[in-house]
């Protein structure tokens, strides 16, 4: 099997970041920053991607990342609690 050479390898990974990048902003340019921070997490690309893609800086895509999931439990402890009521309500 051939060796690459490290030249080649960090060029590759270069044009891929770049089309990772290009990926991204085509994916989501409709939508809004918050958005589109969340749907490139989903994708499970890099917090430092998602910051060049949205223009944005790291420290802002961790504050919305953590919002949403802070959103993301209350929403399960609301369904949780109104599950739990409505159990009690059929037991009656």
């Amino acid at each position: 099997m051939p060796q690459k050479s490290n030249n080649g390898d960090k060029d590759s990974d270069a044009r891929l970041d770049v089309v990772i990048k290009l990926l991204a902003a085509i994916l989501t340019r409709d939508l809004e920053k918050g958005e589109a921070i969340i749907k490139l997490d989903k994708m499970a690309v890099s917090r430092e991607m998602i910051a060049d893609a949205v223009g944005v800086t790291m420290h802002n895509v961790a504050q919305v990342l953590y919002a949403a999931g802070r959103r993301a439990e209350g929403k399960v402890q609301k369904r949780a609690k109104r599950n739990r009521n409505q159990a009690e309500g059929e037991q009656l």
